[in-house]
């Protein structure tokens, strides 16, 4: 599993995603597929402690769809809160992330670490599957929808049920993402890596995941 794809910048800011337009309606279909899209800022940030300092981890590549019904709010001036019906499947490719500080490559022996710890051989890709998606507000002056999702994550073969808050912009046939959530590594079996076992330097058990996810819809 790979998709092969350039983008440029790493910031997670709402100033680089546009106003949003009204979502084209599915016509005569039953719900509206979007794919992600390539050659956008798509990024998962992965932040977490060590006994020498914070580390940061990143990728830039996410594959996966999400599928709206019809019933989905295409218009933020007009959205009601409640449960919407969606369908989403996602993966990210262990062997994408790096390490990373002040934006650059890092340590490769910290990424060979990493990989080690998520059993990259057997389990070459992070998945996740959206199963519950709610409406909670408009924010930001009606520009963007914010949401409560679940779903399940699975990491190193192990799965969980993870809620996370996710907000949502529209534009025309594109939606962009944006969401965090935080866990334990030990929630997926792992433990914590470190350098030297028995060493010196440990790695803390909490991390942060941060993503922006751009998807758009499918040439019909």
């Amino acid at each position: 599993e790979s998709i092969q794809e350039h983008i440029g910048g790493t910031e997670l800011a709402p100033n680089a995603l546009p106003v949003p337009a009204v979502l084209v309606a599915a016509g005569g279909n039953s719900s509206i597929r979007f794919n992600t899209t390539p050659g956008t800022n798509n990024l998962i940030q992965i932040q977490g402690t060590s006994t020498v300092g914070d580390w940061d981890v990143e990728s830039k590549i996410i594959g996966g769809y999400i599928e709206v019904g019809r019933q989905f709010p295409t218009d933020p001036g007009k959205a009601k809160p409640g449960k919407v019906e969606v369908l989403a499947e996602v993966f990210i490719p262990v062997h994408s992330l790096r390490s990373v500080r002040d934006g650059k490559p890092y340590s490769p022996s910290m990424d060979s670490l990493m990989y080690d710890a998520l059993v990259a051989a057997t389990h070459r890709s992070i998945k996740y599957s959206l199963t519950e998606l709610v409406l909670n507000e408009t924010t930001n002056g009606d520009t963007s929808l914010r949401f409560d999702s679940i779903g399940s994550l699975t990491v190193a073969g192990v799965t969980r049920e993870i809620g996370m808050p996710v907000e949502l912009w529209m534009d025309a046939n594109a939606l962009k993402f944006r969401g965090q959530a935080a866990f334990k590594m030990s929630d997926f079996g792992i433990e914590p890596p470190t350098p030297t076992p028995g060493g010196p330097v440990k790695t803390g058990d909490d991390v942060k995941v941060s993503m922006q996810w751009n998807v758009s819809r499918r040439a019909q």
